[in-house]
């Protein structure tokens, strides 16, 4: 589409206060320097997108971080290597800074946080791909995390599973540990989850060697007294209680590391004092300073994380797993309505009735 057919306004859900979000016509964003703007075909729910509404509430902001969508505007095709035309999917951290978010008509950003769709997948699933894999890659393999070993990006068939090599994935039904499975089956890992019985078979589909039901009370004991040497734990849930599991399951007779998705609880160490709490957070990814949860993320901090998404993205790790059918994107559940009919999918999130599936809307 070239730039005169572009209009100069655009649909989208604006931030009005704390809970509230409408649809209104703002400006279509230009963009920066280096950047694209991508007409958005399909978005997807993340718990961050309700949460950052109920309780940043940034008026102006768009609400809405997941996003597929067909790149109009490449400002500079040359340097961006992702001319007009191309699918992409990524993420943005909407609802935070005014016209910033992706539940809307088009989104600007770089390119070198866009993941190239293949045609293998459609571009309602791909709308999911942006946080929870991009979160899951980071705990996963960045070095400030837990440092696995990556595996290669042109990989084309599954390594046998290593069961020296063992990690835990507490929650492995949410999104990030949906990815997070594939990710370290990919790498030759033996992944034990904790996750509802009832989608068990579905991430032993994924990769999980083993599922533990979180809703029993020894499921970390009983991990631990049949893997007394896991020294690697992702827990996607992070709240005290999931951490203090993952604690408890790891191993006493070592140092071991844990990665949270949300602040580490101080339950960690009167648990097991062994382990080591490293905390990932998404935001970082946009490579600017900010603060959250009473701390302040340096720049220098956040563009340590972008470095790596970027060098992860231009490896083509994601577009490749895709493409060869070593990545699912996560269970995606359609929604009709578009971009007006997204607060009643976050009622549901809300409530609780959302498990092992993205909730997805058409745009385009």
């Amino acid at each position: 589409m070239p730039s005169a057919d572009i209009p100069q306004k655009m649909t989208a859900l604006v931030v009005q206060d704390k809970g509230e979000a409408e649809i209104e016509h703002v400006d279509t964003p230009n963009p920066p320097e280096g950047g694209v703007l991508v007409k958005i075909q399909n978005v997807a729910l993340n718990p961050t997108d309700w949460k950052h509404l109920d309780w940043v509430g940034a008026k102006g902001a768009i609400v809405g971080s997941d996003f597929c969508g067909t790149i109009v505007d490449d400002c500079n095709e040359t340097q961006t290597g992702m001319p007009a035309g191309t699918r992409v999917a990524g993420m943005v951290r909407g609802g935070y800074q005014k016209g910033v978010g992706a539940f809307a008509e088009y989104v600007s950003t770089y390119p070198a946080t866009l993941i190239k769709v293949p045609d293998n997948v459609p571009s309602e699933e791909a709308a999911g791909l942006g946080v929870g894999g991009f979160t899951s890659y980071c705990c996963l393999f960045q070095d400030k995390h837990l440092n696995l070993p990556a595996p290669s990006a042109s990989l084309s068939k599954l390594p046998e599973v290593d069961s020296s090599k063992k990690l835990l994935i507490w929650s492995g039904s949410t999104s990030v540990g949906q990815f997070a499975i594939q990710f370290a089956r990919a790498a030759g890992f033996y992944v034990i989850v904790t996750a509802s019985s009832k989608h068990e078979q579905y991430l032993k589909g994924l990769g999980a060697q083993e599922v533990y039901d979180y809703k029993q009370s020894d499921a970390a004991d009983k991990i631990a007294e049949k893997h007394p040497d896991i020294v690697y734990a992702l827990d996607t849930y992070s709240v005290a209680e999931s951490q203090a599991g993952c604690a408890r399951a790891l191993t006493k007779s070592q140092s071991s590391t844990l990665t949270t998705i949300l602040p580490p609880s101080e339950e960690v160490s009167k648990v097991n004092d062994k382990v080591k709490v490293t905390f990932f957070l998404g935001y970082t990814l946009a490579g600017q300073e900010f603060e959250f949860f009473g701390k302040t993320f340096s720049k220098e901090y956040c563009q340590e994380d972008q470095k790596f998404l970027i060098s992860t993205v231009k490896s083509s790790v994601f577009t490749n797993f895709l493409q060869n059918k070593l990545l699912k994107c996560n269970r995606t559940s359609p929604q009709s309505g578009g971009l007006g009919a997204i607060h009643f999918g976050f009622d549901r999130m809300r409530k609780g009735e959302v498990s092992c599936e993205k909730l997805t809307y058409q745009v385009a």
